[in-house]
């Protein structure tokens, strides 16, 4: 059997060639001024929504891909913004500040937290929806919200000694 050494190459985009707008019934669009194309009701999904919230963004009509953009900071502002509201709906990941009281009820574990977005709460079933990478907590609740702890570290000793059985 021979092996094909060949690269697989991704087609980026030109930033600067592309502009986003939101139409009146709050769909985005997509104009790409180095060919001329332009699309409507796209969707935005980040490749690597966790680890690189500021590259390789991909752009889809119809689940085909349109368009592949290494950093959307270098678009234009109106368009950085429209990427910006799209991604903060689309990846609502409210980064948790202080945790209250975690404790276990009916086989479930209920995180009690305050986070950049107010207060919450929330369940966890196993100790696998809580995912420790370096300094960063990533949670996954029973109805699949995500919450982030960017630094533990930074959480208060008490704050600390609540999830320590959690982690």
């Amino acid at each position: 059997m021979e092996i094909d050494n060949t690269k697989m190459q991704l087609d980026f985009v030109d930033p600067a060639a592309l502009e986003l707008k939101m139409d009146e019934f709050k769909r985005v669009c997509l104009m790409n001024h180095a060919t001329g194309e332009y699309f409507e009701d796209v969707e935005l999904k980040l490749m690597f929504p966790l680890s690189n919230r500021n590259r390789f963004l991909a752009a889809y009509k119809d689940g085909r891909e349109v368009a592949l953009i290494r950093d959307f900071r270098q678009m234009n502002p109106g368009s950085r913004q429209v990427v910006a509201e799209v991604l903060d709906k689309h990846y609502f990941i409210p980064e948790i500040i202080n945790v209250r009281k975690v404790e276990e009820e009916y086989r479930m574990i209920h995180w009690y937290v305050d986070t950049n977005r107010g207060p919450l709460d929330f369940y966890t079933r196993t100790r696998n929806d809580v995912v420790v990478k370096g300094r960063r907590i990533y949670i996954r609740d029973i109805d699949s919200n995500r919450y982030l702890i960017g630094d533990v570290t930074k959480l208060s000793p008490e704050s600390q000694r609540e999830i320590s059985s959690e982690i």
